[in-house]
């Protein structure tokens, strides 16, 4: 389980690559979803964020604008 996502982790993602984030909270995973968000205008990329909130789960693929 991880503490929260990094900036690093979604820069790290490839283009096409689905990653689950398994998060301790709710918060974490609104947090974690709200980071991708923002940097997908940096990375210049789109984040397709779905989260499963009975186990806290944060799935993001990156994906060419």
């Amino acid at each position: 389980k991880m503490e929260r996502i990094t900036r690093k982790d979604l820069t790290e993602m490839q283009l096409g690559e689905t990653k689950a984030f398994d998060l301790p909270s709710a918060r974490a995973c609104d947090s974690g979803k709200t980071i991708a968000y923002q940097l997908q205008n940096i990375l210049r990329c789109k984040f397709s964020v779905s989260t499963d909130y009975a186990i806290n789960r944060l799935t993001v693929t990156k994906l060419a604008l």
